[in-house]
């Protein structure tokens, strides 16, 4: 009978432990913090020009939940997997109004959603370095638009 336990008394003996959840990896992090930067001074350049505000700010503002998710592993890879679908197709179908500027923040959080080094490492590996290789070209039409919006 030593054995059989009260139901509040499991707890208060420590035998039932909460799981707390896995946060997302800091390789992963940092790749969806890429996707979200990345986009936002072309996206800044082409409202200064007159482009459809929807098309521009509606995908940068989508691509903040990742980051808002990092803390919980599960939900952080669902955003990553389904923004990167959503953004892919939008920058498709808005190719004509400068939503093509989003298909790179899609591609990186595909990659982000596969690099956890605590999963696969040799994968995860892998998927970082496509990342950095599909971020280099973005990044430097990026930084070429920041610094034309601050010298102009």
């Amino acid at each position: 009978m030593a054995g059989i336990l009260s139901p509040g008394r499991g707890a208060a003996d420590g035998a039932v432990r909460a799981r707390r959840a896995r946060a997302a990896h800091p390789w992963q992090q940092r790749i969806a913090l890429v996707a979200l930067i990345l986009p936002v001074p072309p996206v800044v350049e082409m409202l200064k020009a007159g482009l459809s505000p929807f098309v521009l700010v509606a995908p940068v503002l989508l691509l903040a939940a990742p980051t808002a998710l990092r803390a919980h592993r599960a939900r952080f890879m669902t955003s990553c997997g389904v923004l990167a679908v959503v953004l892919f197709g939008w920058s498709l179908v808005g190719i004509l109004e400068g939503a093509w500027i989003f298909l790179p923040s899609s591609l990186l959080l595909l990659c982000a959603n596969f690099a956890d080094p605590r999963a696969h490492a040799t994968p995860a590996t892998v998927f970082s370095f496509a990342a950095v290789a599909v971020a280099v070209l973005p990044a430097i039409g990026s930084l070429a638009a920041l610094v034309h919006l601050l010298g102009g």
